[in-house]
């Protein structure tokens, strides 16, 4: 995959208030203190990796969303496994962590770079 990958952070403000490591591979990031549910096929829209806290991401918001080829969940969020199953969207929780800022933009590295290796 040589297209830059587009990073959307629905709610940041509920992971960690430390700085996040800058990932390890070409990409657009944008994060958002928290979201609405009327913001969030917008702000996903364009995106291939949604990472999400708490903001629930339901069937209806997964067939909008052609370009998401993953989803990491950094808290409680409910994300429709189902709907996601369906479109080939990987659904990814982070493990616990002393440092989650880190887990996460680890996982990150790790699935954007599986997907680069298997194409």
């Amino acid at each position: 995959m040589s297209a830059k990958e587009r990073v959307a952070f629905l709610d940041r403000a509920a992971l960690t208030a430390d700085d996040l490591p800058i990932p390890n591979f070409e990409h657009n990031w944008s994060e958002y203190p928290f979201t609405e549910a009327a913001d969030l096929v917008p702000r996903l829209f364009w995106s291939t990796t949604a990472i999400t806290h708490a903001t629930p991401i339901d069937a209806d918001a997964i067939g909008q969303l052609h370009k998401l080829i993953r989803i990491i969940v950094t808290g409680p969020a409910v994300v429709d496994a189902v709907a996601c199953e369906a479109r080939g969207i990987a659904v990814r929780h982070l493990p616990a962590s002393d440092t989650p800022g880190q887990a996460l933009i680890g996982l990150l590295e790790t699935l954007v770079d599986q997907v680069r290796h298997s194409a």
